[in-house]
């Protein structure tokens, strides 16, 4: 019941004469122990502080950077990894050529704070290591020295050299530079982290960038003298040496950059010394390729252009890989002012089934491969150089039977020795130097002009073969083709009897004047002349009948003519008949 509500029932109670005395209220108020919370928790994080710099604290050092390079208050300060303090505070120097960093250390750090430590920024990026160092982010790594205590330092603009966390051996990689190899990035064998990078320096007598790389002791006895390592970080793709290759694409080689050696099974050298020096290669083939081990080294020459030939490109005997490509040269000769190309080959003895064990000798294992290539060189092996027409580049260097036998030799009297090459391209080099050929054939001819030509003449054609004048003559045509066979029927059917009548009247002349006398001699030769020649026209027109379908010729004028000649060949016989002394009077007038 509200307030309200007890002097409204007073006021009633009064009003209807009832007499009542006043009372008081109390409203006692409860106690709430949320209140204490935040102070709780103020005092609870004032301990922490005290406690973890106050007992556990290094205190704070000043470090001096030229610049800070995406540094930022509270980015942490590692050791081996190991989170060992934090940025509180970056401002600039009154000279305004310095970034002043304030570092809280941990306790742990207390004995590390002398001169002889260092300090340096590593900030993200692909060239530090892969992906692993972008997502790290930007810290301020330490490397403890010796000397006095101090609490000013003055930091490096680069990684130095670590030292080796533990007993093992310790080997400089040369390069033309470090690439995304970084401090820290593991050092791998068979896909096993035997080590790490200590860091790289430039060597000025060399002129290479000199990368250390620590190998625990328990493998250290893998590095041997023909050993070699590779850079196999990040994430390649090539399209050259025949076929899509990647490179670095597991999860560990994207988070961080490793380093790779391959040491060959047997004739690997003697287990190298620590501070021994090798080349860091690109790749893995290409250190596999340059490993000395069993594999032999070989020579060739290309007579063409190797385009896209590299180290590392597989060998193959028929189809069957034996070998890498070694090493790639451009030499120019003096003596003929023109460019060679030296290819050195390596082949595997073992590939081939040729015995290889600790006990075989170099000279031994040289002395068979040798024979062997001596034998198939003289059957006609040459190294051939092959080509995909899919994707650019040389797919692969092949030793195959293309040459006829006894016509080669393997050149022993050079180190290494020569293998021949074929005197030709492949078949794909052929065929692309042919369409190369025809290509510029093609594009020397006058291909706007020969089509100008070549529409005009499409447009002369249109409108002649729409001429109504040609369907008229074709109609005028067929008809005169018609009339001539309906002739050439009738004239096949009246020369043959044309013909014996003319022959039977020369008979008859001919006997005529085989028993006339002398006198009539003159009209007998010309009877005869006139049945020869009706008998020379009637074989013509027999002639001419015959290919009366492929000659314009008038054949009702022929067969008029010889009607004719027949004609006066049966007057003339009619009238010696009737006067037969004719032939001695001679003819009346």
């Amino acid at each position: 019941m509200s307030e309200y509500d007890n002097h409204e029932q007073d006021r009633r109670q009064a009003q209807e004469g009832q007499e009542s005395a006043p009372e008081a209220r109390v409203k006692v108020a409860r106690w709430s122990p949320w209140i204490w919370v935040v102070p709780v928790i103020a005092v609870f994080f004032v301990g922490y502080l005290v406690v973890r710099y106050g007992f556990f604290g290094g205190g704070d050092v000043t470090v001096r950077f030229v610049e800070a390079r995406g540094l930022d208050r509270y980015s942490p300060v590692r050791f081996r990894g190991a989170k060992v303090g934090t940025v509180q505070k970056i401002t600039i120097d009154e000279n305004l050529k310095q970034v002043v960093v304030r570092i809280t250390m941990d306790a742990s750090m207390n004995h590390a704070l002398r001169k002889g430590t260092r300090f340096w920024i590593s900030e993200p990026g692909l060239e530090g290591g892969g992906i692993g160092s972008i997502l790290s982010g930007t810290f301020v790594g330490i490397e403890p020295g010796e000397g006095e205590e101090t609490r000013e330092f003055v930091g490096n603009e680069q990684a130095p050299i670590l030292s080796p966390p533990e007993a093992g051996k310790i080997f400089i990689l040369e390069a033309e530079g470090a690439g995304s190899v970084s401090a820290g990035a593991p050092v791998q064998f068979k896909g096993m982290k035997v080590g790490r990078v200590l860091g790289s320096e430039y060597d000025e007598k060399q002129g290479v960038t000199g990368i250390h790389v620590f190998v625990l002791q328990r493998y250290a006895s893998f590095v041997r003298e023909n050993t070699r390592f590779w850079h196999g970080g990040g994430l390649s793709f090539s399209l050259a040496g025949g076929g899509v290759s990647m490179g670095g694409a597991s999860l560990g080689s994207l988070l961080s950059s490793p380093v790779g050696f391959y040491t060959p099974d047997v004739l690997g050298g003697a287990p190298a010394a620590t501070g021994s020096r090798f080349h860091l290669y690109e790749s893995q083939p290409a250190a596999i390729a340059a490993a000395d081990g069993p594999h032999l080294t070989y020579l060739t020459y290309f007579p063409g252009p190797i385009n896209g030939l590299t180290p590392g490109t597989p060998v193959r005997m028929k189809g069957v890989q034996v070998g890498r490509v070694r090493d790639v040269r451009l030499r120019y000769v003096p003596e003929t002012a023109s460019l060679e190309t030296p290819v050195v080959l390596e082949i595997d003895p073992r590939q081939l089934e040729f015995p290889v064990d600790a006990s075989t000798t170099r000279e031994d294992l040289r002395a068979r491969m040798n024979d062997a290539l001596q034998r198939m060189i003289q059957k006609g092996m040459r190294a051939n150089l092959a080509t995909s027409l899919v994707l650019p580049g040389a797919s692969g260097v092949s030793l195959d039977i293309t040459a006829p036998p006894g016509t080669g030799r393997l050149v022993l009297t050079n180190d290494p020795p020569i293998i021949p090459a074929a005197a030709a391209g492949n078949g794909i080099e052929d065929a692309l130097a042919s369409i190369t050929d025809a290509a510029n054939q093609l594009r020397g001819l006058p291909i706007r002009e020969i089509a100008t030509d070549l529409r005009s003449a499409s447009q002369r054609i249109n409108a002649l073969v729409h001429d109504p004048a040609l369907d008229q003559s074709i109609q005028r045509l067929n008809r005169s083709l018609a009339d001539v066979e309906r002739t050439a029927a009738v004239a096949r059917e009246n020369v043959g009897p044309i013909a014996d009548s003319l022959r039977n009247a020369a008979d008859d002349v001919e006997s005529a004047a085989g028993t006339a006398n002398q006198n009539i001699g003159p009209l007998v030769e010309s009877l005869r002349n006139a049945a020869s020649a009706a008998e020379g026209a009637a074989k013509r027109a027999e002639q001419l009948l015959g290919t009366s379908q492929k000659q314009n010729y008038d054949v009702a004028e022929l067969i008029r003519e010889l009607t004719r000649a027949a004609e006066a060949v049966r007057a003339l016989a009619s009238y010696l008949t009737e006067n037969p002394d004719s032939v001695i009077k001679g003819r009346r007038e």
